[in-house]
Protein backbone atom coordinates (compact mmCIF):
# COMPACT_ATOMS: atom_id res chain seq x y z
CA UNK A 1 0.00 0.00 0.00
CA UNK A 2 2.72 2.31 0.98
CA UNK A 3 4.22 1.91 -2.69
CA UNK A 4 1.21 2.76 -4.18
CA UNK A 5 1.39 5.81 -2.55
CA UNK A 6 4.49 6.54 -3.14
CA UNK A 7 3.85 6.33 -6.64
CA UNK A 8 1.19 8.22 -7.14
CA UNK A 9 2.75 11.30 -5.07
CA UNK A 10 5.66 10.51 -7.40
CA UNK A 11 3.69 10.97 -10.65
CA UNK A 12 1.86 13.69 -8.89
CA UNK A 13 5.37 15.19 -8.46
CA UNK A 14 6.19 14.84 -12.04
CA UNK A 15 2.99 16.63 -13.28
CA UNK A 16 3.47 19.51 -11.27
CA UNK A 17 7.15 20.00 -12.04
CA UNK A 18 5.97 19.47 -16.01
CA UNK A 19 3.53 22.41 -15.55
CA UNK A 20 5.26 24.76 -13.76
CA UNK A 21 8.09 24.43 -16.53
CA UNK A 22 5.77 24.69 -18.98
CA UNK A 23 4.18 27.97 -17.33
CA UNK A 24 7.29 29.68 -16.88
CA UNK A 25 8.24 28.60 -20.97
CA UNK A 26 4.93 30.36 -22.02
CA UNK A 27 5.55 33.25 -20.09
CA UNK A 28 8.76 33.89 -21.27
CA UNK A 29 6.93 34.10 -24.72
CA UNK A 30 5.70 37.57 -24.13
CA UNK A 31 9.17 39.21 -23.44
CA UNK A 32 10.34 37.54 -26.99
CA UNK A 33 8.49 39.48 -29.28
CA UNK A 34 5.42 40.03 -30.47
CA UNK A 35 3.07 37.28 -29.91
CA UNK A 36 -0.42 36.54 -31.66
CA UNK A 37 -2.46 33.83 -29.82
CA UNK A 38 -5.38 32.34 -31.90
CA UNK A 39 -7.87 29.23 -31.31
CA UNK A 40 -11.30 28.40 -31.43
CA UNK A 41 -13.90 29.79 -29.04
CA UNK A 42 -13.46 28.57 -25.62
CA UNK A 43 -10.12 27.43 -26.35
CA UNK A 44 -8.14 30.40 -23.96
CA UNK A 45 -7.08 32.88 -26.36
CA UNK A 46 -8.34 35.57 -23.52
CA UNK A 47 -7.65 33.49 -20.12
CA UNK A 48 -3.67 33.38 -21.74
CA UNK A 49 -3.97 37.05 -22.11
CA UNK A 50 -5.44 37.36 -18.13
CA UNK A 51 -2.73 34.61 -17.07
CA UNK A 52 0.36 36.26 -19.04
CA UNK A 53 -0.93 40.01 -17.39
CA UNK A 54 -1.42 39.01 -14.18
CA UNK A 55 1.65 36.81 -14.04
CA UNK A 56 3.67 39.96 -15.24
CA UNK A 57 2.39 42.57 -12.74
CA UNK A 58 3.11 45.47 -14.60
CA UNK A 59 0.78 48.05 -16.03
CA UNK A 60 -0.67 47.43 -19.84
CA UNK A 61 -2.46 48.71 -22.68
CA UNK A 62 -6.12 46.46 -24.02
CA UNK A 63 -9.05 46.56 -24.85
CA UNK A 64 -10.43 44.24 -21.87
CA UNK A 65 -9.43 44.70 -18.14
CA UNK A 66 -7.33 41.64 -17.42
CA UNK A 67 -7.26 42.52 -13.84
CA UNK A 68 -8.43 43.74 -10.84
CA UNK A 69 -8.45 47.19 -10.35
CA UNK A 70 -7.26 46.89 -6.83
CA UNK A 71 -4.30 45.71 -7.92
CA UNK A 72 -1.20 48.32 -8.05
CA UNK A 73 -0.87 47.53 -11.73
CA UNK A 74 -3.96 48.50 -14.30
CA UNK A 75 -4.86 48.79 -17.65
CA UNK A 76 -4.60 51.86 -20.14
CA UNK A 77 -7.36 52.40 -22.85
CA UNK A 78 -6.11 50.68 -26.45
CA UNK A 79 -6.78 53.91 -28.95
CA UNK A 80 -5.83 51.98 -32.70
CA UNK A 81 -5.29 55.76 -33.43
CA UNK A 82 -2.17 55.58 -32.10
CA UNK A 83 -1.11 52.43 -34.42
CA UNK A 84 -1.43 55.66 -37.38
CA UNK A 85 1.60 56.97 -35.63
CA UNK A 86 0.55 60.60 -36.88
CA UNK A 87 -0.03 59.34 -40.36
CA UNK A 88 3.30 58.89 -41.01
CA UNK A 89 4.12 55.72 -43.50
CA UNK A 90 6.82 54.34 -45.75
CA UNK A 91 7.32 57.16 -47.45
CA UNK A 92 7.77 59.70 -44.63
CA UNK A 93 11.07 57.64 -43.31
CA UNK A 94 12.23 57.00 -47.02
CA UNK A 95 12.03 60.93 -48.00
CA UNK A 96 12.96 61.64 -44.56
CA UNK A 97 9.44 64.10 -44.17
CA UNK A 98 8.70 62.82 -40.69
CA UNK A 99 5.12 64.38 -39.36
CA UNK A 100 5.50 65.20 -35.90
CA UNK A 101 4.16 63.02 -33.39
CA UNK A 102 4.33 61.94 -29.61
CA UNK A 103 3.76 58.93 -28.27
CA UNK A 104 0.89 59.07 -25.79
CA UNK A 105 1.39 56.03 -23.47
CA UNK A 106 4.24 55.75 -20.63
CA UNK A 107 7.24 53.34 -22.16
CA UNK A 108 7.21 49.89 -20.90
CA UNK A 109 3.69 48.99 -21.37
CA UNK A 110 2.77 45.99 -23.57
CA UNK A 111 -0.32 45.74 -25.62
CA UNK A 112 -2.67 42.62 -25.09
CA UNK A 113 -5.74 43.37 -27.60
CA UNK A 114 -8.36 40.92 -27.88
CA UNK A 115 -9.85 39.58 -31.02
CA UNK A 116 -7.92 42.02 -33.08
CA UNK A 117 -9.72 40.53 -35.81
CA UNK A 118 -12.69 43.30 -35.10
CA UNK A 119 -10.33 46.11 -35.29
CA UNK A 120 -7.62 45.20 -38.35
CA UNK A 121 -10.09 42.35 -40.65
CA UNK A 122 -8.54 40.82 -43.55
CA UNK A 123 -11.63 41.57 -45.60
CA UNK A 124 -10.62 45.34 -45.51
CA UNK A 125 -7.59 45.12 -46.33
CA UNK A 126 -7.41 47.95 -49.04
CA UNK A 127 -9.54 50.44 -46.12
CA UNK A 128 -7.05 49.77 -43.59
CA UNK A 129 -4.64 50.76 -45.76
CA UNK A 130 -5.74 53.67 -46.39
CA UNK A 131 -6.90 54.47 -43.05
CA UNK A 132 -3.82 52.47 -41.04
CA UNK A 133 -1.00 52.57 -43.06
CA UNK A 134 1.29 53.34 -40.41
CA UNK A 135 0.08 50.19 -38.27
CA UNK A 136 2.75 47.92 -39.41
CA UNK A 137 5.41 50.59 -39.07
CA UNK A 138 3.74 50.95 -35.26
CA UNK A 139 4.49 47.23 -34.71
CA UNK A 140 7.57 47.20 -36.34
CA UNK A 141 8.43 50.51 -34.09
CA UNK A 142 6.76 49.46 -30.86
CA UNK A 143 10.20 49.01 -29.23
CA UNK A 144 11.83 52.52 -29.88
CA UNK A 145 8.12 54.27 -29.45
CA UNK A 146 7.26 52.89 -26.31
CA UNK A 147 9.53 49.80 -25.62
CA UNK A 148 6.51 47.45 -26.03
CA UNK A 149 5.41 44.24 -27.37
CA UNK A 150 2.45 43.91 -29.27
CA UNK A 151 0.44 41.12 -28.29
CA UNK A 152 -2.97 40.20 -30.52
CA UNK A 153 -5.54 37.26 -30.19
CA UNK A 154 -8.11 35.93 -33.24
CA UNK A 155 -9.91 32.86 -33.81
CA UNK A 156 -8.39 32.28 -37.03
CA UNK A 157 -5.01 33.83 -38.19
CA UNK A 158 -6.21 34.87 -41.74
CA UNK A 159 -8.98 36.73 -40.17
CA UNK A 160 -6.37 39.31 -39.30
CA UNK A 161 -4.81 41.87 -41.63
CA UNK A 162 -1.94 40.40 -42.95
CA UNK A 163 0.68 43.60 -41.98
CA UNK A 164 0.08 42.74 -38.72
CA UNK A 165 0.28 39.09 -38.83
CA UNK A 166 3.67 39.65 -40.77
CA UNK A 167 4.44 41.60 -37.77
CA UNK A 168 4.54 38.97 -35.10
CA UNK A 169 7.29 37.30 -34.42
CA UNK A 170 5.98 34.03 -32.69
CA UNK A 171 2.64 32.28 -32.92
CA UNK A 172 0.22 30.63 -30.15
CA UNK A 173 -2.50 27.85 -31.08
CA UNK A 174 -4.56 27.39 -27.96
CA UNK A 175 -6.23 24.21 -28.34
CA UNK A 176 -8.20 23.62 -24.81
CA UNK A 177 -9.03 25.53 -21.99
CA UNK A 178 -10.61 23.89 -18.72
CA UNK A 179 -11.52 25.50 -15.87
CA UNK A 180 -12.31 23.91 -12.23
CA UNK A 181 -13.78 24.84 -9.45
CA UNK A 182 -13.72 28.11 -11.10
CA UNK A 183 -10.40 28.47 -9.44
CA UNK A 184 -7.69 26.69 -11.88
CA UNK A 185 -7.71 26.58 -15.64
CA UNK A 186 -5.58 23.42 -17.23
CA UNK A 187 -4.42 25.50 -20.91
CA UNK A 188 -3.42 23.35 -23.77
CA UNK A 189 -1.76 24.37 -27.13
CA UNK A 190 1.24 24.86 -29.17
CA UNK A 191 3.58 27.52 -30.34
CA UNK A 192 4.49 28.32 -33.62
CA UNK A 193 7.91 30.08 -35.87
CA UNK A 194 6.06 30.53 -39.01
CA UNK A 195 2.15 31.91 -39.67
CA UNK A 196 1.62 29.47 -42.13
CA UNK A 197 2.07 26.18 -39.93
CA UNK A 198 -0.07 27.70 -37.05
CA UNK A 199 -2.21 28.69 -39.50
CA UNK A 200 -2.94 25.05 -40.77
CA UNK A 201 -2.62 24.11 -36.75
CA UNK A 202 -0.28 21.53 -37.57
CA UNK A 203 1.04 19.24 -35.01
CA UNK A 204 4.55 17.53 -34.86
CA UNK A 205 5.06 13.81 -35.81
CA UNK A 206 6.29 11.34 -33.98
CA UNK A 207 9.66 11.28 -35.33
CA UNK A 208 11.46 8.43 -33.09
CA UNK A 209 14.86 7.91 -32.37
CA UNK A 210 18.18 7.23 -34.39
CA UNK A 211 20.11 9.04 -37.78
CA UNK A 212 16.95 8.78 -40.35
CA UNK A 213 14.45 9.96 -37.45
CA UNK A 214 16.60 13.40 -36.90
CA UNK A 215 16.76 13.47 -40.57
CA UNK A 216 12.89 13.78 -40.59
CA UNK A 217 13.01 16.30 -38.15
CA UNK A 218 15.40 18.49 -39.61
CA UNK A 219 13.15 18.30 -43.15
CA UNK A 220 10.02 18.65 -40.94
CA UNK A 221 11.26 21.98 -39.50
CA UNK A 222 12.85 23.62 -42.68
CA UNK A 223 9.36 22.89 -44.18
CA UNK A 224 7.62 24.64 -41.08
CA UNK A 225 9.68 26.01 -38.44
CA UNK A 226 9.73 24.26 -35.21
CA UNK A 227 6.58 23.94 -33.02
CA UNK A 228 6.51 23.49 -29.23
CA UNK A 229 3.41 21.92 -27.50
CA UNK A 230 2.36 23.02 -24.02
CA UNK A 231 -0.03 21.89 -21.12
CA UNK A 232 0.06 23.84 -17.67
CA UNK A 233 -2.48 24.63 -14.43
CA UNK A 234 -2.72 27.91 -13.52
CA UNK A 235 -4.78 29.83 -10.91
CA UNK A 236 -7.25 31.91 -13.01
CA UNK A 237 -5.96 35.23 -11.77
CA UNK A 238 -9.19 37.52 -12.49
CA UNK A 239 -12.89 37.09 -13.61
CA UNK A 240 -12.13 39.40 -16.82
CA UNK A 241 -15.28 40.14 -18.70
CA UNK A 242 -15.81 37.55 -21.46
CA UNK A 243 -18.56 40.00 -22.86
CA UNK A 244 -17.00 42.75 -23.15
CA UNK A 245 -17.72 43.47 -26.98
CA UNK A 246 -21.64 43.25 -25.96
CA UNK A 247 -21.50 46.16 -23.16
CA UNK A 248 -19.72 47.92 -25.21
CA UNK A 249 -22.06 47.71 -27.92
CA UNK A 250 -24.85 48.23 -25.47
CA UNK A 251 -23.61 50.88 -23.67
CA UNK A 252 -20.91 52.62 -25.52
CA UNK A 253 -17.17 52.71 -24.84
CA UNK A 254 -15.12 55.59 -23.79
CA UNK A 255 -12.11 54.87 -21.32
CA UNK A 256 -10.76 52.77 -18.70
CA UNK A 257 -10.31 54.74 -15.79
CA UNK A 258 -7.82 53.57 -12.97
CA UNK A 259 -9.18 49.90 -13.76
CA UNK A 260 -12.85 51.15 -14.14
CA UNK A 261 -14.14 52.55 -17.07
CA UNK A 262 -16.60 55.70 -18.46
CA UNK A 263 -19.35 54.68 -20.89
CA UNK A 264 -20.96 57.30 -23.02
CA UNK A 265 -23.54 57.41 -25.37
Amino acid sequence: MIWILVAILAVLLIFCIISIVNRRYFLKLFDRGNVIVTGLRGCGKDMAFCIAVNAKRKNYISNINYSDPKKRFKCFPFDANVWKIGGNEYKNFADNKIKKFVYPYPDGLDYYISDAGVYFPSQYATELVKRYGGAPLFQALSRHLGDSNVHCNVQNLNRLWDKIREQSDLYVCMKGCKVFFRRWALLRGAVYETAEACEKRLTPPRFGIGKEAATRRVQFETANGKIKTFWFFAKVPYKYDDRRFKRMLEQGYTDFVDGTEKMGG
